[in-house]
């Protein structure tokens, strides 16, 4: 009986992004399939980190032992939540994060997909480079396209009890007539700003760490190329989590403006008047490190995520390549 494993080929071969000289190349149709599906696997998985890092992120005390704020650590927290909203407070607004992961993955993967075969057509060459550009690219369009589901996501994570939303169609509902429909992009700029990059960042560092696994640790091993997707989607998930972070507090801050009243009970509410007050007042009235808040979950969340995301599409590009090389079919266009 053939095993899972006897699919995979005797090296690595990745199909995150157009290969020119891949034999069973798949279509930006299946790069999208396996981007949503990957999405959804890891929001799945990891949406407890996501909802410590948010409301690390929106506290405006320190997060540390008498620090004044009611989240103090990664474990105090968890079992804060846990014993005041009930275990499936960390799960909150999961079917809003599902749409965004999975529209999200969807849009970034098809776009990766074409923007690399057009770069490659046009002589750019499959430099890491080359894979960064295409990634901001494509994170850019993946945010467009999924951000109201980020906003309504961010809005239901940070509501405590009793809840101002009852779920993702009430929140967009209340949203839209409370307070206008520009409210479904409240922090769209700065997430702009940080999406190119991170993806960039992501894409770069996923494609660079891939080669260096190649030459220096793999060398034809059988089978190995699986858990390798897994480590290098893990480091640069986390890498690029670092260097862009001070972005996604800017972004949380700003999504939850003209929702200050149902944060009361988590401690001192703070209202911003615009972007640059809230860059002014945070970094004055909390100091420099308030835009780190919440990293230690961001970076594993982010590392764990990005391996999961990887390991998760490169496991189902090859399922999709076998089957339709044993199929003898064509890739659908």
């Amino acid at each position: 009986m053939q095993t899972l494993f006897s699919l995979y080929p005797r090296v690595m071969v990745s199909h995150v992004g157009y290969k020119a000289e891949k034999q069973d190349q798949l279509s930006p149709t299946n790069h999208a399939c396996a981007g949503a599906a990957s999405g959804a696997v890891a929001r799945a998985v990891l949406q407890p980190l996501d909802v410590l890092k948010i409301r690390f992120q929106l506290q405006v005390e320190p997060i540390a032992k008498r620090g004044g704020g009611l989240y103090q650590g990664l474990l105090q927290s968890t079992y804060t939540i846990a014993r005041t909203e009930g275990l499936s407070a960390l799960w909150k607004g999961h079917i809003a994060a599902q749409a965004l992961s999975v529209t999200f993955g969807m849009a970034q993967f098809w776009s990766y997909s074409l923007l690399t075969k057009a770069a490659s057509e046009h002589g750019a060459g499959e430099g890491h480079l080359s894979h960064g550009v295409c990634g901001a690219l494509a994170g850019l369009f993946a945010t467009i396209t999924s951000f109201p589901f980020d906003t309504v996501r961010t809005r239901l994570i940070a509501q405590g009890c009793p809840k101002h939303y009852t779920g993702m169609k009430n929140a967009v509902i209340k949203m839209v007539n409370q307070e206008g429909t520009k409210s479904l992009w409240k922090g769209l700029l700065p997430t702009l700003v940080m999406s190119a990059p991170y993806s960039g960042l992501t894409f770069y560092f996923y494609s660079a760490y891939q080669a260096l696994m190649m030459k220096w640790f793999l060398k034809g091993k059988e089978n190995e190329w699986l858990s390798t997707s897994a480590v290098t989607g893990l480091v640069a998930g986390a890498c690029a989590k670092v260097c862009v972070y001070p972005l996604d507090v800017l972004k949380k801050r700003l999504q939850i403006r003209g929702f200050e009243e149902a944060r009361k009970q988590f401690g001192k509410v703070v209202v911003y008047k615009s972007p640059w007050s809230c860059v002014l007042q945070v970094t004055r009235q909390e100091g420099v490190l308030a835009w780190y808040k919440g990293l230690w979950p961001a970076m594993i969340k982010s590392g764990l995520t990005s391996g999961v995301i990887f390991l998760t599409f490169e496991s189902i590009c090859q399922l999709l390549s076998h089957l339709q090389n044993k199929k003898g079919d064509r890739p659908i266009e």
